[in-house]
């Protein structure tokens, strides 16, 4: 798959740490904010480049000049400011006009014929210890080579069955005396004819895995496994190419899947044999939702949908959810490197942090309302300068002129209200590189997703598939005070709240029995909220202001957790049949109680912690007991990350800490 100047034409926009007038290889010592301009590439171009950028710290931006992202890139660059701007490859339009289009400067373009990228290589590898050559075919073998060449910090050479190829691999392993050549499937023969180096041969996937594998874990723990299909180009859009960039500065292993892309749980399953990969904590899909189709489900709630959508390696029953998922795709690949690119401007932002909250708009949603008002005032407690609308006080104009300063966007509200009367896919102000949480049923979908991303969208939640208002809002809450008060990235802030509301079904269940309403409801939502983007981003978060309250945190020392409730609640709230009073970082999920004659139903505060232990042997699982009642409490045990969820009902007394102490079972 090439990319061509009608269809993908990309712009690759490449900060590498570089100075002077001439590109600087990967050697230089100075930083500097160089952009690497890229036109028409081969995909193995691509993965020569991105492999050789990726081995940098820090992690460089690529950006494709595509339909959908083209318009956009100006206002990135503006806001990059990049020091020097170099042309690779071949472009469609002449320099005057892709400087007028971009706002920028270009220097002289780096420009080769097919075959080897010849002046790429004199850039970035004036001298190189290492060598990976592999032929461009099988992709799969080709992909783990690019990942091996990035963490060997070694040239990527692809052998494409062109004439005189062979002569220029002995011409530049003479130039550059490697130590190593990593020969890779049928390069082995060719390699072994080199002077000047040590052959190494490499005959499959598996072999390449391992060696990336070892080299990266030299360096660390690997923290994510990235799946891709890489027979993607034949079922939708070609993402899979970007999956060694993904990987190599994600800290993750490459695992590819069947043509099909349906073995998604079992590659990772059987990839979770490998103790080096058994506590990764980040799943990262680069893949459209054709190449590594979703998994359905009946639905456990009745209702207009009979499946409900979900990513692969969603637990079943009482299974924890393990894994913080996050999925980069785009119709457009351009789409997927503009959100990451915007991280770098996301970190780098000044002024104050802000957050717009819009939810019931038109009212009638009061449990939803409470939930919301919760969770802008746990923003505003955490810092952030938060406008909040509700009910019929949330306008289309008003929303509209807020949103583009917001760091952060939550929607709660009917899909309806949001796509054919505010018509919020309409609209085209760009935004600040932001988190959008859409709690709404059916807007996780391309065509509302797409024009976020195109504005200036990093990441948006949401759900496929419906779910209930209540549930959702108390979901929203959960994912947004694991953000706020534990420091969680996106991905585990969603695993968070996911473990959350699996926890309340299960409590609803123990305290109810068969008398427990919705609880098919809650599990739904456990289900189906989805991450569009990388898991492991962390929102840079402001500071709290002075006069913030302090939230429920726990501590574990030895084998004794304790649940701390701070001395102070936030006011009293009332909705226009709810009232509810919490401390900040409590849950509230729709457990009521009646006072007396009051006909308001009092929503009890919930108290919720991820606990990481450390068990006495492998194997074993811990069992929690306190003067807390039973059927006041729950504890879903991770044992594949010695983590554990506890919800706790707490007892009357305003304050205080809440003992468990932890025994150890088989």
């Amino acid at each position: 798959m090439r990319f061509t100047p009608r269809l993908l034409r990309p712009l690759m926009v490449l900060a590498i740490l570089a100075c002077g007038v001439a590109p600087r290889p990967l050697s230089a010592a100075a930083p500097a904010r160089v952009v690497y301009l890229v036109g028409e590439l081969p995909d193995e171009d691509l993965l020569t480049l991105t492999s050789a950028v990726a081995a940098r710290e820090p992690a460089p931006v690529v950006l494709f000049d595509t339909p959908g992202s083209g318009d956009y890139l100006k206002g990135f660059l503006a806001a990059f400011r990049p020091e020097r701007v170099v042309p690779v490859g071949t472009f469609a339009d002449d320099t005057a006009e892709r400087e007028r289009r971009l706002g920028v400067s270009l220097a002289p373009a780096l420009t080769w014929n097919a075959g080897s990228p010849g002046p790429l290589l004199d850039a970035l590898f004036p001298q190189a210890e290492r060598v990976v050559v592999c032929p461009s075919r099988p992709r799969g073998l080709l992909l783990q080579a690019a990942c091996l060449a990035g963490a060997a910090r070694a040239p990527l050479f692809v052998l494409r069955g062109q004439d005189r190829e062979a002569d220029e691999l002995a011409r530049r392993v003479a130039d550059w005396r490697p130590e190593d050549v990593f020969a890779v499937g049928e390069a082995a023969p060719l390699c072994r004819k080199l002077k000047y180096a040590k052959v190494t041969a490499l005959a499959d996937e598996a072999a390449v895995s391992a060696e990336y594998l070892r080299r990266q874990l030299e360096r660390g723990k690997v923290e994510a496994l990235v799946v891709a299909n890489p027979a993607d180009a034949k079922t939708g859009v070609a993402l899979a190419r970007l999956a060694p960039w993904v990987a190599l500065q994600r800290r993750g292993a490459l695992l590819l899947t069947n043509a099909a892309g349906d073995n998604t749980a079992a590659l990772v399953r059987a990839a979770l044999k490998n103790a080096d990969l058994r506590r990764a904590e980040n799943l990262i899909l680069v893949a459209d939702l054709k190449a590594i189709p979703m998994e359905h489900r009946k639905n456990p709630a009745e209702g207009k949908d009979a499946e409900i959508e979900m990513e692969p390696l969603t637990p079943e029953g009482e299974e924890a959810f393990t894994f913080a998922t996050g999925r980069l795709f785009s119709d457009d690949p351009g789409l997927v490197a503009l959100a990451l690119a915007r991280q770098r401007l996301m970190a780098g932002g000044r002024g104050p942090r802000k957050a717009v909250v819009a939810s019931d708009p038109g009212g009638g949603l009061p449990l939803l309302e409470m939930f919301s008002r919760h969770t802008a005032r746990e923003l505003q407690n955490r810092g952030y300068d938060t406008t909040a609308m509700f009910g019929e006080d949330v306008k289309a104009d008003e929303l509209r002129r807020a949103w583009p300063d917001a760091d952060l966007f939550l929607w709660e509200g009917h899909y309806k209200t949001m796509v054919e009367e505010f018509k919020v896919p309409t609209w085209t102000e760009p935004l600040r590189p932001s988190l959008v949480f859409l709690q709404s049923c059916l807007a996780l979908n391309p065509t509302e997703v797409k024009p976020l991303m195109q504005r200036g969208a990093v990441a948006v939640v949401g759900s496929s598939t419906r779910t209930y208002s209540g549930t959702g809002g108390a979901f929203s809450l959960a994912f947004f005070d694991a953000t706020l008060y534990e420091d969680q990235s996106l991905g585990a802030s969603l695993r968070q709240s996911k473990n959350f509301i699996l926890a309340y079904s299960l409590l609803k269940q123990k305290r109810l029995g068969e008398n427990a309403k919705l609880t098919g409801a809650n599990v739904r939502s456990a289900w189906a909220f989805t991450l569009w983007g990388d898991p492991t981003l962390k929102l840079p978060l402001p500071d709290p202001p002075r006069d913030a309250l302090p939230g429920v945190h726990h501590q574990v020392k030895g084998d004794l957790v304790s649940l701390v409730r701070p001395d102070e609640k936030y006011e009293q709230m009332k909705t226009e049949k709810h009232l509810a009073r919490t401390w900040p970082n409590a849950r509230l999920a729709g457990l009521v109680t009646k006072a007396g004659e009051d006909e308001d139903r009092h929503l009890v505060p919930l108290l919720f912690a991820e606990v990481r232990l450390t068990p006495p042997a492998a194997g074993r699982v811990p069992k929690l007991n306190s003067r807390v009642s039973a059927n006041n409490y729950v504890f879903v045990w991770d044992g594949r990350r010695d983590c554990g969820y506890l919800l706790v009902v707490p007892p009357s007394r305003a304050h205080g800490e809440l003992l468990f102490d932890v025994r150890w079972g088989e």
